[in-house]
């Protein structure tokens, strides 16, 4: 038997009804990914804030306490896209974690940017030695279940 958890970082809300579609179908643990220092409410100021952590490569510090690891199979990491990347505190959980013993399945949200442009973001924050599997761009929960059933994760 598997076992699979799913770390996630959201501010709209869509990333974590994502994650929680996810959890709905394979039981998976959940974490929401919560920066040390909040973003400024509203997308128009939050927004702001992470375009100027994307032009300046900035480390984003991590709030979250991350369990251990290596008693996972399977790691769904869940993002929004931020100008066509993932967010810059994955760099950050990636640095400081080791994601060697896991497969990562990505699941990116955004309405314009299609999932296989985020992958190079998250393959220079994920580095060497981590088995990236599959993945997809949320559009609702039939897409889900209907991948995670495709690809034996129900």
């Amino acid at each position: 038997m598997t076992k699979s958890l799913i770390i996630y970082f959201s501010l709209s809300g869509t990333t974590k009804t994502a994650a929680e579609t996810i959890q709905k179908y394979t039981h998976s643990d959940i974490i929401r990914l919560e920066p040390k220092t909040p973003y400024p409410a509203g997308y128009d100021k939050y927004s702001k804030v992470g375009m100027q952590q994307m032009r300046d490569k900035a480390d984003v510090a991590i709030q979250t306490e991350i369990p251990d690891l290596h008693q996972y199979d399977y790691i769904f990491i869940g993002y929004p896209t931020w100008d066509g990347q993932v967010p810059r505190i994955f760099n950050t959980l990636f640095k400081e974690n080791d994601f060697s013993d896991n497969r990562l399945v990505p699941f990116s949200t955004s309405v314009s940017t299609p999932f296989e442009d985020t992958l190079g973001s998250l393959k220079a924050a994920v580095g060497d030695g981590v088995a990236i599997v599959g993945g997809f761009r949320y559009s609702g929960e039939t897409q889900v279940r209907d991948y995670l059933k495709n690809n034996n994760f129900k």
